[in-house]
């Protein structure tokens, strides 16, 4: 697991965020939810040790986040980028392979059998193993970020950090990516996400942490944290929140705009 315990973060000497105590599990799917500014994206990278702490402390697995070194923290957490592209042209299989970095000695990972035998079986697991020997620049938005999940699986990490993984894609595409995260969590590894989308957190997360003015507001399951109130006040909008019947008798919560 992962534990903040009155963690501040920021830049410098300024601190966007106050007094984050969390515990963020394996085998689930925790969702950072809040307003442009209210510091998601300083936790994330605080959490990925990107930038460090101004105060508090992170554990993984009850060791301190300053004491792994590159290779060992790449084995414990993969990280999901938004979807880019690469001035390179790398195959998709390539880029996928450069997973394999947190187990070898070179940057884009061992080619030996058994490192190519990950690398695919990670892909097959995200139905794009019939990508493997495409350009990576030439594929879609949608197919290039499940190429990233694919690439932070093949560290074989306890737990993924996805980095707003469907701001740039359709519909379509978007639930494709939040299946396969919902997918991952069933497989044992804990997913943590950054969203602007309080629909994708009341349908797919376990838990969702609440960032607002500085601080963490309320941490928990979704249907105990989020209301249509929470969540007008949030985004200055007013929504409502309802539960629908959906096929096969599941009851879903739904939020609309006003």
């Amino acid at each position: 697991m992962i534990q903040l315990k009155d963690v501040r973060c920021g830049y410098g000497k300024k601190a966007v965020l106050l007094a984050v105590t969390v515990t963020i599990e394996k085998g689930k799917l925790t969702c950072m939810l809040g307003p442009n500014g209210a510091g998601k994206t300083t936790l994330f990278k605080t959490i990925l040790g990107i930038i460090p702490a101004l105060g508090g402390s992170i554990r993984y697995s009850g060791k301190p986040i300053g004491a792994f070194d590159a290779r060992e923290f790449a084995r414990y957490i993969g990280y999901v980028p938004q979807a880019h592209n690469t001035p390179f042209p790398y195959k998709v299989i390539d880029v996928v392979m450069m997973g394999r970095y947190a187990h070898s000695f070179t940057f884009t990972g061992r080619s030996d059998a058994k490192s190519i035998e990950i690398a695919v079986s990670c892909m097959r697991m995200l139905g794009i193993e019939h990508l493997k020997n495409k350009t990576f620049s030439s594929i879609s938005g949608g197919e290039k970020q499940m190429v990233m999940i694919a690439r932070a699986l093949a560290q074989q990490p306890q737990f993924i950090a996805m980095d707003e993984p469907t701001s740039s894609l359709d519909v379509g595409n978007q639930a494709r990516v939040m299946q396969q995260a919902r997918m991952l969590t069933q497989k044992g590894i804990g997913v943590i996400m950054n969203t602007h989308a309080p629909q994708q957190v009341l349908q797919y997360a376990d838990r969702v942490i609440l960032l607002n003015n500085g601080s963490m507001e309320k941490c928990g399951k979704p249907s105990e944290v989020l209301d249509a109130g929470i969540i007008s006040e949030l985004y200055s909008t007013p929504v409502e929140i309802m539960e629908m019947n959906i096929s096969g008798g599941e009851r879903r919560r739904v939020m609309i705009t006003l």
